[in-house]
Formats: C-alpha cells, sequence, structure tokens
C-alpha cells in the first residue's frame, strides 16, 4: 500500500531538518539509519554537494557478450514493462556501480537524463554520493533512499530502490537492479519488486552454461582458450589471467603491478596497456576498480590446488603436466609456484601405491621426487626396480 502523501511530505522534511544540521548526532541516527548518516559522511568527503549529474564512462568495455550481459538481456523486458507501466526508470548497473542498461517512463526520462541516470552514468558513491545503488553495492543487500537521503540535490525529489545481482556459485555481487521515483510515488512494495528481479537476474545467470568460457593451461606449456578457441596472447598477458584467477575478488592497479612486476622499472602506462589489449582480446570481459575477470574460467593450477587441499593426491598429479609458468618474472607467481611444487612433492611422499607413482613418472620423467618415493616403497628385489633402473638411471 502506498503511503499517504502527508506522511511522506512529514518524513521529507525530518530529512531536510536533518541535512541543516537542526538536529543531533542521535536524533540524525534514528530518522535515517546508520547506513545513510555513514554514507553521508564518505560522500562528503568524495562529492561536492554542487554535483547536478553523474559523470558519464564513455569507454564502457561491451558487457553484452559476458555471461552476466546475457543474463541481464534476458530480463530487461519485463523490468521495463513495470518501469512504463508504473511511472519509474529502470536500471541495470555493473560491480563498479556503472548503468548497464536502463528502461524510463514517459514521466521520468527527461529526469533521468538531466542527472545522467542512463547507461555508462556512474553512480558508486565516490561519483555522486549517497544512493540506493550504491549502498545496495557497499552493503551487499537490498537498499532505498527516500528524497533528500539522497547526497546531491539533483535527485532530492527521487525515491531509489535497489537489490544486488549475486553470483549463485561465487556470491560474487555482479551489479544491481535500480527502480527510481519521484519522492511522493515511494511505497514500500517497490523494494520487494527489485529484489524479485535481482533474483531473475541471478537465476538467469546460473541457468546459463556452467561450462567454463576461459580456459587456462599453465602447467607445462601456457595456453588460454575463450569458448575453445586459442588466444595468443604474450607471457605478460598470460601472467595477469593467472593473477586475477588468484584474486577473483580483483586486485587495484597498484596491487596488480607489484604482484606482476615486483620492484622491476616497469611504468604503469605499461601496465594499463597490456590490461587494455587482453581486455579486447576477451572481449572486454576484464572488469575495472579493480581489476577482475568478468567470464566463468578454468585453470589447471587451481583445478591442481584444490586437490592438493582436498587431500586427492591421484587427482592432483593427473593434473600435473610441467612446471607453472617455468619463466616467469613475476614475484608473487614465483613465490606461489615453488609453494604449490612443494606441497606436491610433500603429496608425492605420502602415496602408498607403486601404480600411481608410476603412472605420474610416465607423464613427468623428471619427478626425481616420484623415484625417490618408488625407491622407498619397491622392495630391493621388485623387478619394477630393474625397469626404473634401465629407463630413469638409479633409483
Amino acid at each position: 500500500m502506498t503511503a499517504s502523501s502527508a506522511s511522506l511530505a512529514a518524513r521529507r522534511k525530518r530529512i531536510e531538518s536533518i541535512r541543516r544540521g537542526e538536529r543531533t548526532v542521535g536524533e540524525r541516527i534514528v530518522v535515517v539509519g546508520m547506513d545513510i548518516a555513514g554514507s553521508w559522511q564518505r560522500s562528503r568527503e568524495a562529492v561536492s554537494e554542487t554535483c547536478s549529474a553523474a559523470p558519464i564512462d564513455a569507454d564502457a568495455p561491451d558487457w553484452t557478450t559476458t555471461p552476466y550481459g546475457e543474463a541481464v538481456n534476458s530480463c530487461v523486458d519485463e523490468l521495463e514493462t513495470v518501469a512504463r507501466e508504473s511511472g519509474m526508470v529502470a536500471a541495470v548497473s555493473d560491480a563498479d556501480g556503472r548503468l548497464l542498461w536502463t528502461g524510463c517512463s514517459r514521466s521520468m526520462r527527461t529526469r533521468a537524463e538531466r542527472v545522467h541516470f542512463v547507461p555508462g552514468g556512474r553512480w558508486d558513491e565516490r561519483s555522486v554520493g549517497t544512493n540506493a545503488l550504491a549502498l545496495a553495492l557497499r552493503y551487499r543487500r537490498p537498499a532505498s533512499v527516500f528524497s533528500a537521503e539522497h547526497f546531491i540535490p539533483a535527485v532530492q525529489d527521487w525515491v531509489c530502490y535497489a537489490a544486488p545481482v549475486r553470483d549463485a556459485s561465487s556470491g560474487e555481487v555482479m551489479g544491481v537492479v535500480d527502480l527510481s521515483t519521484t519522492w511522493n510515488r515511494h511505497s514500500p512494495l517497490a523494494l520487494h519488486a527489485v529484489e524479485r528481479f535481482a533474483q531473475r537476474v541471478s537465476q538467469a545467470l546460473q541457468s546459463l552454461s556452467l561450462a567454463p568460457v576461459l580456459r587456462l593451461r599453465m602447467l607445462g606449456t601456457p595456453q588460454a582458450f575463450l569458448q575453445g578457441r586459442a588466444l595468443a596472447l604474450s607471457p605478460r598477458q598470460l601472467e595477469i589471467l593467472c593473477l586475477l584467477t588468484l584474486h577473483p575478488e580483483g586486485l587495484d592497479l597498484e596491487r596488480l603491478h607489484a604482484a606482476l612486476y615486483g620492484d622491476r622499472p616497469v611504468g604503469v602506462a605499461t601496465l594499463k596497456t597490456e590490461v587494455s589489449q587482453l581486455r579486447d582480446r576477451l572481449g572486454g570481459a576484464i572488469g575495472s576498480r579493480p581489476y577482475r575477470l568478468l567470464v566463468n574460467w578454468q585453470a589447471d593450477f587451481r583445478d591442481l590446488e584444490q586437490a592438493l587441499d582436498a587431500g586427492r593426491i591421484e587427482t592432483a598429479l593427473a593434473c600435473y603436466r610441467g612446471a607453472f609458468l617455468p619463466r616467469t618474472e613475476s614475484p608473487l607467481l614465483r613465490v606461489w609456484r615453488d609453494c604449490l611444487e612443494s606441497r606436491l612433492s610433500d603429496a608425492i611422499f605420502r602415496v602408498d601405491d607403486p601404480d600411481v607413482l608410476l603412472n605420474h613418472l610416465g607423464q613427468s620423467p623428471e619427478a626425481v621426487d616420484a623415484l625417490q618415493r618408488l625407491g622407498e616403497l619397491l622392495p630391493p628385489d621388485h623387478p619394477g626396480r630393474q625397469l626404473l633402473a634401465r629407463t630413469f638411471g638409479e633409483v
């Protein structure tokens, strides 16, 4: 049931009095809540109250071919119908708060265009301050922002409702579904509507093919495949992909630079160029701020790590086809490789089945640790010792 005009007007006046400094801190929190009060504080440090519109990201990569993009496109027709019939503007963002799609009623179109609530508009908290989309991203839960609770005056005649879209497999927030209208049309039912649509997008994402889109083969000869097609990538670009799989939450520019180059005198512009070219090769499937993979992926070295974590030694040995990036100069990848090799060697010395070790030696004849473990397992008169001696030398 829609709230009465009188109660909405009274609520707006209370919030406006807080914004003018006429209430104590305690009263402020009681009226608007901790989430809004905290967001105001952060917004004052990042955004000018004279800001009249969101910045536009004109160089956004193509999102429509990513799994998230396909999931969004499968749901937007119904979302747009709801927006038009309800006098609202609907939007879907990515995980950075950048709007990917919008659908407007006639009554909200001009308002939305005036404040750049359009595709490419950045509605994260650091760009425009307090708004429902930004709060849904920050707190990873549904949010509504009413009237003067918005930080910038340009949208203080609005009420907005937003809910995060999650990847059902990883729990990662992929973006946000938002519905907005004028403050005097506020209805609690709108928050339930965006939650339902966010769940629809999440379900669509889950229903897409579960087969990995990007496959990395980094044990032995490094190779990367996108939708089954081999990619021609430089060693640095392959290393960037490995670093992003090791940090699915993402890496900012400084951390990625340190992980890739360490103390080597390589400028950040070089790294930006590498990432830009890699993003093009992947069809735009690398996010920014932080850098992260936007496609479902599978990597043999991560499979090996997971098998070791689970104590599945035979599976781990079956994954191994050679050393992980033996020529890498990345300090983080070198440490990770050394740790992986050490863990694998420890696992080999726990193997009690000679056949498992023989199979491993068949694909990795240089595995000295497997030879040593075989020497411990086979009795002196075992015929396998003579075979090993002829094939690999003295055991």
